[in-house]
């Protein structure tokens, strides 16, 4: 099993919003103290990571502003100002200028939103100004209720003035047969729109969630097992970030080092249930969210299929990207 480069790090399970869909509803609502954080971070440089690279989420990570500043000094001081430092939020809590700021200081920034109003909170954004939403990466969940209108969402954002984009299905959600054949359907109307967009060159969006599928395949190499680790409120780490919401019982035998050591105990006990792990759109994640949850559970019917549909769809994105000198320039090839 190959060392994690990548720390997911969850400050506070605490939010502003309660979107049903979201699988981190359970995560402690603590904050991660100063001296855990500074320990986690220290441990994990000792650790010698190839290409360590850091998410920030939680919860709303705006919320622990204190904290998620020394987050980012400890980032830079242990990993240099070159490591990728990538922040998650729904965008409502920003100040005058923090986003601006943000940017400055090399953090990459994913707001959350679904898609047009109403499709689950409000899509204007506070104190996120126009100019700066090209720089910003916007990341859909797409849920069963509207899994037929991933086209008309995805230009709804792209008219925000937003020009990177990802989606991906809700892991929370049972997709029976409807559901699954709206999201084939309008999964393929997306597809077909964006390698018409490839062609002329013109209004090509940035695939936000496609870096690891881009890097392999410009390398001609094929996807591996998970490399990340997260870092809990409690400030232990854990093999996967999607079992954050489990009670301190379930989740304490499987805690891990900062080089990875003891990850074995989980993804054999995820083996086990018949799911193994993935760089890109992971299997394993709806297993474990549901597996690890204070009312753990099934894994919701369709699950499979509807990840096998978000993954396929990205890779015969960046497949065809790879011959357009327009997604070349976007992804940095």
């Amino acid at each position: 099993m190959m060392k994690p480069d990548h720390i997911v790090i969850y400050l506070s399970g605490r939010c502003n919003l309660a979107c049903p869909y979201c699988y981190a509803r359970g995560v402690s609502k603590k904050t991660i103290s100063a001296a855990a954080l500074r320990s986690a971070l220290s441990d994990f440089a000792a650790a010698k990571p190839g290409h360590p690279k850091f998410t920030i989420l939680g919860g709303e990570p705006l919320l622990c502003r204190v904290r998620l500043d020394q987050a980012i000094a400890l980032i830079r001081k242990h990993f240099g100002p070159g490591a990728p430092v990538h922040l998650f939020t729904n965008g409502l809590a920003f100040r005058k200028d923090e986003a601006k700021k943000l940017l400055e200081r090399g953090v990459r920034i994913t707001v959350s939103l679904d898609g047009r109003p109403g499709a689950g909170r409000p899509a204007d954004i506070p104190n996120l100004p126009r100019a700066l939403r090209k720089d910003v990466s916007v990341s859909a969940v797409v849920s069963p209720g509207n899994a037929g209108e991933l086209l008309p969402n995805m230009i709804y954002l792209l008219g925000l003035g937003f020009e990177r984009l990802a989606w991906s299905p809700d892991i929370t959600a049972a997709w029976d047969a409807a559901a699954l054949r709206h999201l084939r359907t309008s999964s393929k109307a997306l597809l077909l729109e964006y390698l018409r967009r490839l062609k002329s060159g013109r209004g090509v969006w940035e695939l936000a969630n496609g870096y690891e599928a881009v890097a392999l395949a410009a390398r001609a190499e094929k996807p591996g097992p998970c490399r990340n680790l997260a870092l809990a409120p409690d400030g232990a780490f854990y093999p996967c970030d999607k079992m954050l919401s489990g009670t301190e019982k379930q989740l304490r035998p499987f805690r891990v080092d900062a080089d990875g050591g003891g990850r074995k105990k989980f993804f054999s006990l995820a083996s086990a249930c018949g799911f193994s792990s993935a760089q890109s759109m992971c299997p394993l994640a709806p297993w474990a969210a549901a597996r690890f949850s204070t009312k753990s559970g099934p894994v919701p019917r369709g699950q499979a299929e509807a990840r096998k549909l978000a993954a396929l769809w990205l890779r015969a994105a960046v497949k065809a990207g790879l011959s357009s000198p327009a997604f070349r320039r976007l992804h940095g090839i």
